[in-house]
């Protein structure tokens, strides 16, 4: 979390002068910036379903009118759109060209970062139309801003339930503000950037598991070989401090380490997966034969070796569908997929177990294979694994670029979850409830090492940016382990940079 900086009125004049550093138009002075070309009536409108998101790469999807101006060199990451708010006394709008469709049987969140210092005088609001553009409804307003850092602001669009909407953002400003005598002027300026629209999971879905420790969204992957002590000091700094790791991953001979922060850290989620099998080291089931007969033996084959660890989430098999055929194994079928992984969601409620199901590889599969595995979710949902959870689902998500960081990555790799949850919301809108874990997470390939101080940023990063994907419980950081890329020595900063975030300083 960035820090705030108590010298308010300096850091207005700072925020206000970076926010109008861009170049501007030239008009008269007694007036607005000439408002951009408007495009003519199209007479194909685009429309987005859930979860949509908008980082504001470029000025296709949005037509401004008034003040707003389009910003590469402020924004929070990428693009931006910029107010200039010196121009009082008038209203500035910038709409989505296409629509929002809103249908499902959960209600939706509006969210998106905002930077700057607007006096109470001026006006910002959210309005939604119902009828094309033809009229409008306020929203949400806010009464003057002041954010000296990109702030993150919600809007509740429960109400639009079933509906499919047009969105503007608005701002009024009002009249000269008038200093006192020898008070720092404020320069007004606003900025907007990175916008989504989420379904909203209702308070009762996931009701609180007790009294315990908010958990941090990163968590670690371990492997053979994790030094004990790096990874319980990192816990025990971390609950000192209000919070506690939210989750842990173990492979093969991590079995005491695993059992033991479950001990000493009841609120981290733990996650195991059996490299052995009765067959030997084998990450996929044979889908040459019946997915239901081989659901049962591999399932039955687990069991024993699962035994070990007392997790609250067992993942089944490891990236099992891969781009090249022998790459990380054989790839299945997703119709034989979905019918495995609904015997085993079966055959684990029997033995009192919760799954995380899929594993699948950073870029696979294709988006609209994914959307055949919508029956495994509709199973999910009508088959807890225990009261008040639900199966899961694993995914792995790296850059793919050897020098990328993973928070720095795009909807295809880092944020390919977003890609697929659309495809089965569309579907199956309460399939948000369903949690997602991504049990291997990391910058570059998994194959790179970086320093302790990109990790670090990584993790921060992608804590930030994965907030609004609700249905994301956690993340596994790659890995602490007998490796090259092994992260023991990073554990030290990535304890004391949590401890900072989750303590807002």
């Amino acid at each position: 979390m960035r820090d705030t900086n108590p010298l308010q009125p300096i850091a207005s004049v700072l925020i206000a002068l970076i926010l109008l550093a861009a170049p501007i138009s030239t008009a008269a002075q007694d007036g607005p910036p000439s408002a951009q070309p408007t495009p003519g009536p199209d007479s194909t409108v685009r429309v987005v379903s859930l979860p949509f998101s908008d980082t504001f790469e470029s000025t296709d999807t949005w037509l401004s009118h008034g003040a707003w101006a389009f910003d590469t060199q402020t924004a929070y990451e990428g693009g931006a759109w910029r107010l200039d708010a010196s121009w009082r006394q008038k209203e500035s709008i910038l709409e989505y060209r296409g629509l929002i469709d809103l249908n499902g049987t959960l209600g939706a969140q509006l969210m998106f970062r905002q930077l700057g210092m607007l006096p109470t005088s001026d006006l910002i609001t959210v309005d939604v139309s119902l009828d094309g553009g033809q009229s409008w409804v306020l929203v949400d307003q806010q009464i003057g801003v002041a954010a000296n850092e990109w702030a993150l602001h919600t809007v509740d669009l429960a109400r639009f339930r079933g509906q499919v909407i047009r969105l503007r953002l608005r701002v009024s400003t009002g009249i000269a503000m008038v200093n006192e005598p020898g008070e720092v002027p404020l320069l007004p300026a606003y900025a907007i950037d990175n916008l989504t629209i989420q379904y909203r999971l209702p308070e009762e879905v996931e009701p609180p598991e007790g009294p315990g420790l908010p958990g941090t969204l990163a968590g670690l992957h371990l492997t053979l070989g994790a030094d004990p002590g790096g990874v319980l000091d990192l816990i025990e700094k971390l609950r000192k401090s209000g919070v506690t790791l939210g989750t842990l991953k173990g492979t093969t001979g991590t079995e005491d380490l695993l059992n033991e922060v479950a001990e000493i850290s009841p609120e981290t989620v733990i996650v195991y997966r059996s490299l052995l099998t009765p067959w030997g080291e084998i990450d996929c089931p044979d889908h040459s034969k019946s997915p239901i007969s081989e659901a049962q033996v591999w399932m039955h084959g687990l069991s024993s070796f699962w035994d070990e660890v007392d997790a609250d989430y067992y993942e089944i098999m490891n990236e099992c569908f891969a781009a090249i055929e022998g790459n990380h194994g054989r790839s299945i079928p997703m119709d034989w997929l979905a019918q495995f992984s609904i015997e085993a969601m079966r055959i684990a409620n029997e033995q009192g177990r919760c799954l995380l199901l899929f594993s699948f590889a950073g870029g696979t599969p294709e988006i609209h294979e994914f959307a055949q595995l919508t029956p495994v979710f509709e199973y999910a949902l009508n088959n807890p694994c225990r009261s008040g959870r639900y199966h899961g689902i694993a995914l792995h998500s790296y850059s793919g670029d050897p020098g990328e960081l993973v928070s720095d990555s795009n909807d295809w790799l880092g944020y390919r979850h977003r890609r697929f949850l659309a495809e089965i919301v569309r579907q199956l809108p309460a399939a948000v409830e369903i949690p997602v874990y991504l049990t291997e997470a990391g910058p570059g390939n998994g194959y790179v090492q970086f320093s302790c101080e990109d990790i670090v940023r990584d993790i921060l990063q992608y804590t930030d940016r994965l907030k609004p994907d609700t249905y994301i419980k956690g993340f596994h950081l790659w890995t602490l382990g007998w490796s090259a890329l092994d992260l023991t020595p990073c554990l030290g900063l990535i304890g004391d940079a949590l401890a900072s975030y989750y303590a807002g300083r």
